[in-house]
């Protein structure tokens, strides 16, 4: 997301590398349940509770960009995230000391406190940028790609969940090639201003191996760059996000489907040895799930770091 916000402006070079840093620390969700899990692993009904999941995520993504020519660019992205879940109960009903028991086994086998790590799906690329399109000096950049299926998935954890089996709704990948296409458009104003509008989507058409489907995803942004000198740009940004449900076997996952919008607010400085340094914070203006029965994640406060070297 937050490639699509940097405030770094240098003429490309033949290669580009680009580390990026997003941090993601108080995420939160949870749902109610009343039904619980025996010492035999059958579920019981129990009085009603909610299952509270905390989630901290920190990813980091390496972009390669090859400059073609003045028009053709290569681009892939590969990510690397590191998901902490911390899950509790809040208890709403009284319970018993059995029932307490049944609830703490049956959040036990949904959510637990534990640490993720891996690689999610990579990006592949093929960009075309056009300059002068409208007015001298602005430039749209199209993107064609589709995404690699590198990042682990899950067995369907409705499935499991419903015969008390252990399983995780986290998953890192979709299993599958999406499509992805990519619009960015930028025009320059009156001494060091810059405003900037992208667009981009992800389409999966197929299930995959484990009847999973992932949803459909539309992201765009608008802000603008305020350049102070050479080598110091601010910057501010508006980030909508829409995400369709995903399916399992053809069944809606109730735990996908939103949308949520950000503002982001930055700064964009390059050094001496032509290596460009962004800083990005960015706050929750509103956020929907498209589901009342599910517990999609609601985000927190996010702070991006990139740095970006071309050669």
């Amino acid at each position: 997301m937050m490639n699509e916000v940097s405030l770094a402006s240098k003429e490309m070079e033949q290669f580009r590398v680009n580390v990026n840093m997003l941090m993601s620390p108080d995420a939160r969700g949870g749902h109610l349940a009343s039904t619980g899990l025996s010492p035999t692993g059958n579920l019981v009904d129990v009085p009603l509770h909610r299952h509270r999941v905390a989630l901290s995520t920190y990813r980091v993504d390496v972009g390669l960009q090859y400059l073609l020519n003045d028009q053709w660019t290569l681009q892939a992205n590969v990510p690397y995230a590191v998901k902490n879940q911390e899950a509790s109960i809040e208890w709403l009903d009284p319970v018993t000391s059995e029932d307490e028991h049944a609830i703490l086994r049956s959040r036990d086998i949904h959510h637990r406190d534990e640490t993720y790590t891996g690689l999610a799906d990579l990006d592949l690329f093929l960009g075309y940028k056009i300059r002068g399109l409208f007015k001298t000096g602005d430039i749209l950049f199209t993107r064609l790609g589709t995404t690699i299926p590198t990042g682990r998935t899950e067995e369907n954890p409705w499935t499991l969940g419903d015969t008390g089996i252990e399983h995780l709704h986290i998953q890192f990948g979709t299993g599958t090639f999406n499509p992805i296409a990519n619009l960015r458009y930028s025009v320059p104003l009156y001494r060091g201003g810059i405003i900037t509008a992208s667009a981009r989507g992800m389409f999966p058409l197929y299930e995959n191996n484990k009847t999973y489907r992932g949803p459909v995803e539309l992201s765009y942004t608008a802000g603008f760059t305020y350049r102070l000198f050479d080598w110091l740009s601010f910057n501010g940004n508006y980030l909508g996000f829409y995400q369709s449900a995903a399916s399992w076997a053809g069944e809606r996952d109730i735990n996908t489907g939103m949308r949520y919008s950000m503002a982001a607010l930055g700064m964009s400085l390059a050094t001496l040895d032509g290596i460009i340094v962004s800083a990005n914070v960015m706050f929750p203006l509103t956020q929907e799930t498209l589901y009342d029965e599910g517990d999609a994640i609601e985000f927190g406060n996010l702070v991006s770091l990139t740095t970006s070297y071309s050669f």
